[in-house]
């Protein structure tokens, strides 16, 4: 009898063991807490927008979508196994699957994954907005100049326009305190070539290069400061230092006493492509960027 006994309190034990096992097993995977199915209908081509991860902001180009034949297009970051092709109106089904990782700390996340192509069709999606940023940011476009003095310069103008993104740019996203930036080019499916950190300091520095005056500038120097890209958001190494110069341009207050003014951004590459070129004989390479804040 007391065999039988201790037989029992073994066998409860080690099922209550194996289930505390099993418990402990979920509470260290990951759980699926939400799960749906929807239709969206997805615009012809991406937008600039942002995508939030690993506790930063990144700009990126996202989908722009309609949910459940809804009338205003949202930013979408992300589409599990969607071929998408630019130029094409999609009517898609996806699911929606929201986990609770125990493994990566409580941390919750949704994964997207289509489930069917109900439609694809050549066609130019109407009313999408310019970009899906929010207040707290300002897309400013850029007008680029540039002089190579080289004995080939064909060549250097070349190499340059394919490889550097400085003569990739078109435009410029700042936030409001302009301690953040994207560089993108509207040209190139990988709209953004450069994002990161801004570091602006004054610099009371006259000493600036003599090809600065190789792109003249117009209007009243203002300020003059020096603007630091930081493109490792983790070692905060800077990506590229910039010569800033705020120019209030002439006769441009008018009755109101608006004054427009003007970011001009200059940098000298001349040592960088004497060094990439050796033999092309450079002599001076120089970059603008004009961009206008009012």
């Amino acid at each position: 009898m007391k065999t039988k006994n201790l037989f029992g309190i073994l066998i409860l034990f080690l099922f209550t063991f194996a289930f505390i096992s099993c418990d402990k097993e979920d509470e260290e995977g990951t759980k699926v807490t939400n799960y749906q199915e929807y239709e969206l209908t997805v615009a012809s081509k991406k937008v600039l927008g942002m995508i939030f991860s690993e506790g930063n902001n990144y700009f990126r180009k996202v989908y722009a979508v309609k949910k459940n034949n809804a009338q205003d297009w949202i930013s979408f970051s992300s589409i599990q196994d969607f071929n998408y092709e630019e130029g094409y109106e999609y009517h898609i089904k996806i699911s929606e699957t929201t986990y609770l990782d125990y493994r990566e700390g409580d941390l919750s996340r949704t994964e997207y994954k289509l489930l069917d192509v109900i439609s694809k069709e050549k066609h130019d999606s109407e009313g999408l907005p310019d970009n899906f940023l929010s207040r707290d940011y300002n897309s400013l476009n850029a007008e680029f100049s540039y002089v190579i003095e080289a004995d080939e310069k064909d060549e250097v103008e070349k190499r340059l326009m394919n490889n550097s993104p400085l003569f990739m740019c078109k435009q410029f996203v700042f936030n409001k305190e302009f301690t953040e930036f994207a560089m993108l080019n509207e040209d190139n499916k990988y709209l953004v070539l450069a994002d990161g950190k801004l570091k602006i300091e004054t610099n009371d520095n006259d000493n600036f290069p003599d090809s600065y005056k190789l792109i003249p500038l117009e209007g009243e120097v203002a300020a003059t400061e020096q603007w630091t890209f930081l493109i490792d958001l983790i070692t905060h190494k800077a990506g590229l230092t910039m010569d800033a110069f705020i120019v209030n341009l002439p006769g441009s207050t008018g009755d109101s006493g608006d004054m427009r003014s003007q970011i001009r951004l200059y940098h000298d590459m001349t040592q960088y492509a004497q060094e990439a070129f050796p033999e092309a004989g450079v002599k001076a390479v120089v970059v603008s960027y004009t961009v206008s804040i009012n």
